[in-house]
């Protein structure tokens, strides 16, 4: 008989042999007892009559695709090891997605090409506006993605004008919705530049929507430009490749569409210190010149005339290459480039858009009184439906509301046997009966 081994050297024999067939399991079944223990993740992986302890190290986590969540159906791979000083067995986790993500993705791979064959992701790509007047943003209201884009604008580009239009951002609305928004933000009459498609970060099942057809054609054939952010830098939806341009995030979305307002005022600055150094430079110049052009006519006066004809000789030739005729000209163009300045910098501060903001407000006031007026007959005519599906309109007219014991209407005469009780209700008043 082999002599007995400890414990330890067991499982050292068992964990050497076990780990190296093991290093890269792929294995499928329900989250349980799911525990975070400081940095790291502990759950159970079961199915009837078995389970796995699992565990996430820190290391590992934020390469996920997904977190597990207690009683989800998950895919899981990593490496098999056995714990020796505890004796325990455990699949140290590496990849993580839910069942039937795989799926997804075949069908998201299939659509891609669909949708590739048919152009839509080929076609050239429009440039964005550099100073946009007015911008428009699909997202759903309330959500971070719009949040962020607006507290962008603000820091950015705060006279910018936004159009929001609100979309569900998943679920059965999420398409009609969002073609409802684009539809709508690209009609002339709203003065949009660009479009931006923003939605916050997700799994594969959340962001399904942006991957629908429709919605992908749509984004191809719109009028203007569009910018998507859906979801976070590593989710890429079908939208994302139809679109002029994919930001990574809603915030980046933002920041791609507005000019920085910081970045332009030192743009402007410097081109005036440029300016001002240059016309230094050139009056500098023409310093010189005026100071080499009186000497040397100094030293071309006679020197035997008499000091009045050399005065007057000096006076004319002074008049002549006088500084002022060049000074003159160039104090016109200083102030044509000053004039120019300003102009820029009330284009920059968005003083030159005023016209134009007083032109919208002056047409819409009356495009939203037609809106109202619209909305008014609309709702007229819907009170007039809903006051012909009233159920007391007919006993107002003469008729008689038979109910059977259980209180429902009576709408064939076998409905009730013989002898049953009845409730007879008139206009003004309600009698019981009896089916002879």
């Amino acid at each position: 008989m082999d002599a007995p081994l400890s414990v330890k050297r067991l499982l050292e024999q068992v964990k050497a042999k076990l780990e190296p067939p093991f290093a890269a399991v792929c294995v499928v079944g329900e989250v349980s007892n799911f525990r975070g223990s400081g940095k790291h993740w502990y759950f159970t992986l079961k199915e009837e009559g078995a389970a796995l302890s699992c565990a996430v190290w820190a290391s590992q986590q934020r390469f996920l695709q997904h977190r597990p969540a207690d009683g989800q159906r998950v895919v899981l791979k990593g490496s098999l090891n056995l714990y020796v000083a505890g004796g325990s067995l455990s699949l140290a986790v590496t990849h993580c997605e839910q069942a039937g993500v795989g799926d997804l993705q075949a069908r998201l791979r299939q659509l891609e090409a669909e949708l590739r064959a048919q152009g839509l992701f080929d076609r050239p790509k429009r440039p964005l506006p550099r100073f946009p007047r007015k911008l428009g943003v699909v997202a759903a209201l309330g959500g971070a993605a719009l949040q962020d884009v607006l507290e962008v604008m603000a820091r950015r580009a705060p006279g910018i004008d936004v159009l929001i239009a609100p979309a569900a951002a998943q679920g059965d609305r999420c398409v009609p919705e969002t073609l409802l928004a684009l539809q709508e933000l690209q009609d002339s009459h709203w003065g949009c530049e660009a479009l931006l498609l923003v939605r916050g970060g997700g799994s594969l099942e959340d962001l399904w929507a942006f991957n629908d057809p429709a919605l992908v054609r749509a984004v191809a054939e719109c009028r203007i430009p569009v910018i998507t952010g859906v979801g976070h830098e590593i989710d890429t939806t079908l939208v994302d490749l139809a679109a002029d341009l994919r930001a990574a995030t809603p915030s980046q979305a933002a920041e791609l569409a507005t000019p920085d307002r910081a970045a332009l005022q030192a743009d402007l600055r410097r081109r005036v210190e440029a300016l001002a150094a240059k016309m230094a430079w050139r009056l500098r110049g023409l310093e010189t010149t005026l100071n080499l052009q009186v000497e040397h006519g100094l030293q071309r006066a006679e020197p035997l005339a008499a000091a009045q004809l050399r005065l007057t000789a000096l006076g004319q030739r002074l008049a002549l290459t006088h500084p002022s005729r060049g000074l003159d000209g160039a104090a016109a163009r200083l102030a044509l480039l000053r004039q120019r300045l300003v102009h820029v910098g009330a284009m920059a501060a968005g003083e030159a858009d005023l016209p134009r903001v007083r032109e919208a407000q002056r047409r819409l006031a009356p495009a939203a009184q037609r809106a109202l007026q619209s909305r008014d007959q609309r709702l007229a005519v819907l009170a007039e439906r809903l006051q012909g599906l009233d159920p007391t309109g007919p006993l107002q007219r003469g008729f008689v509301l038979a109910l059977g014991p259980d209180g429902c209407p009576v709408t064939r005469a076998g409905a009730l046997p013989s002898g049953a009780s009845l409730r007879l209700r008139w206009q003004d008043g309600e009698r019981d009966a009896t089916l002879t």
